[in-house]
């Protein structure tokens, strides 16, 4: 499950527009650097930024730019800094708060992030992204009561098709598919071009033996984002369980071309064509399978 930052993604970098950043005014070289930063023009708007709190330094909300425009550009230790000097001047804000818990755990120290999250919590300044990173956190750490009320607790500060999806993935490692769907199902309906939502509600419908409604989840996911290629394996098994072979082998083929090495593509294969009465080509498939996952892109398991 993905985690979220609080602050609008960056724009497509635009040199030439670029302002010029003003001596001597601290909040003219502020705006400068708003200008640079949501042109995509991050050194331009960190030197802004920079020389603005030269001039002033007592300006939580310009500690915070800074340390957005340092996580956009991976700079994360500098990041960091920022996000702590901000909370200097304003130890409760929760966008500062969240964003100190984001750069905490991309370097690894996730147990200080919860705690980044649980003070905006506690100050009731966070947002959705603050309850949303704690839950995938939680769900990392296998707490999954505590994931499902943190991302509960997301979805109602700011439903979106994210939490739903994030809060349905829980379920899902818990195998409750029926609550897992139910889940995803709220996703796609909150945004119907979200394709992982119809995915894994296609996977919760097969895994509860409902193979036709599921054929249509995973066909419908292929066309928003043909990159899910584990569609294809999934249409295979299902089309098999409904003895539609011809259609399933189809798929199946596809999903090696991404997955060549995997045995549980292999042998999925191997079922299919014994129930077409395919001897040969069935044995050259069990025979692949158990020589397979020598080093090649494995199917991921449970997905």
């Amino acid at each position: 499950m993905t985690k979220t930052q609080p602050q609008p993604e960056p724009g497509r970098r635009q040199l030439d527009d670029a302002p010029e950043i003003p001596p001597g005014n601290a909040e003219a070289c502020f705006l400068a650097g708003e200008r640079s930063e949501r042109s995509g023009a991050f050194a331009r708007a960190q030197e802004a930024y920079q020389q603005a709190l030269a001039l002033d330094p007592v300006q939580p909300h310009w500690h915070y730019r800074l340390g957005c425009v340092f996580l956009k550009t991976d700079a994360v230790k500098q990041a960091l800094v920022s996000f702590q000097n901000a909370l200097e001047h304003a130890p409760r804000d929760g966008m500062i708060l969240t964003n100190l818990g984001v750069t905490l755990d991309r370097l690894g120290r996730s147990q200080e992030a919860v705690r980044a999250y649980q003070k905006a919590i506690f100050n009731d300044t966070a947002t959705a992204a603050t309850f949303h990173n704690l839950g995938a956190i939680y769900a990392e750490q296998g707490r999954t009561d505590d994931a499902i009320r943190a991302f509960v607790a997301a979805i109602e500060k700011e439903a979106d098709a994210e939490g739903y999806h994030s809060l349905g993935l829980v379920y899902f490692g818990r195998d409750d598919f029926v609550t897992a769907r139910e889940h995803f199902r709220a996703a796609v309906e909150h945004d119907q071009s979200f394709a992982l939502g119809h995915y894994y509600e296609a996977l919760c419908l097969m895994k509860t033996g409902r193979y036709a409604a599921a054929v249509t989840g995973f066909n419908r996911a292929l066309v928003l984002n043909p990159q899910l290629v584990r569609s294809h394996y999934h249409l295979g098994v299902c089309h098999h369980k409904q003895e539609h072979y011809e259609d399933a082998v189809r798929e199946l083929l596809r999903t090696l071309d991404a997955f060549p090495d995997d045995a549980r593509v292999h042998y999925q294969i191997a079922l299919t064509y014994d129930a077409l009465r395919m001897p040969h080509d069935a044995r050259q498939h069990y025979s692949q399978a158990r020589g397979a996952n020598s080093g090649g892109p494995v199917f991921p398991a449970g997905a």
